[in-house]
C-alpha cells in the first residue's frame, strides 16, 4: 500500500481582521480621514511658508522705505548719486510690492497659480490697464470661467426651489377673528400652512 503524503496548503488564507475598536472622541475633537489630514497638513505648511516669505518681504520693504527717507532727508549727498540710489531703491521696492501682491492674490485665488502667465497677459491688455490686481483677478476668472474653490463633496444642492406659498385667501382681520372664535381650526390651518403668521 502506497503511503499518502499530505502537502501543505499552498493557498494563503486571508488574515482575519480584528474588529476595530470604536474611537471615542472628547469634546471639541473631530475624526478625519488620513488623506484629508495629509492635505490639511500640506496646505498649512504652504501657508506657513507663504506667510514667512511675505513677512521677510515686508521687513525688506520697510528697510528700503526707511533708507529712501534717509536719503531724501540727507541734503549733503550729491544729486547724481542720490538720483541713482533712490532709483535703485524705488525699483527694488516696486519689485517687492509686485511679489507681495502676487503672493496675496495666489493665496486668495489658488487657481491663478496654474495660469499666471495668461493672467499677466490679461493685465497687460490696454483695456485692463489701471485695474487693481485683485479686481483684475476676479475679472480674469469670470472671463475664463475659472472656479476659485473646488467643489466640496458632501454638500447637498438646494432643493426648495422658488416655490411661493399658497395664499390663504384670508385677510389679517379674518385670521384674527378665526383665532379668537375657533382657535382649534385656526391652529390646524397654521400647521398646514394655510394661514401665514407674521
Amino acid at each position: 500500500m502506497a503511503e499518502v503524503i499530505e502537502k501543505p496548503d499552498t493557498h494563503t488564507k486571508p488574515a482575519v481582521e480584528e474588529p476595530k475598536t470604536p474611537v471615542v472622541l472628547g469634546e471639541g475633537e473631530v475624526a478625519i480621514k488620513k488623506a484629508d489630514l495629509d492635505d490639511l497638513t500640506s496646505r498649512a505648511e504652504v501657508s506657513s511658508q507663504n506667510f514667512e516669505r511675505l513677512k521677510k518681504e515686508q521687513e525688506r520693504r520697510e528697510e528700503l522705505e526707511a533708507e529712501l527717507q534717509t536719503l531724501k532727508a540727507d541734503n549733503n549727498v550729491p544729486s547724481g548719486f542720490e538720483d541713482e540710489r533712490v532709483g535703485a531703491i524705488q525699483a527694488e521696492l516696486a519689485d517687492i510690492k509686485a511679489k507681495q501682491a502676487k503672493t496675496e492674490v495666489i493665496e486668495q485665488f489658488p487657481v491663478l497659480k496654474e495660469v499666471w502667465s495668461d493672467f499677466e497677459a490679461f493685465r497687460a491688455d490696454p483695456e485692463n490697464k489701471g485695474m487693481g490686481i485683485k479686481a483684475a483677478a476676479k475679472a480674469f476668472m469670470a472671463e475664463k470661467e475659472l472656479k476659485n474653490t473646488p467643489r466640496r463633496d458632501g454638500l447637498e444642492n438646494p432643493t426648495g426651489g422658488d416655490r411661493t406659498p399658497v395664499a390663504s385667501g384670508m385677510t389679517p382681520d379674518e385670521a384674527k377673528k378665526l383665532r379668537e372664535t375657533d382657535y382649534k381650526k385656526y391652529s390646524e390651518m397654521v400647521r398646514k400652512g394655510q394661514i401665514k403668521v407674521a
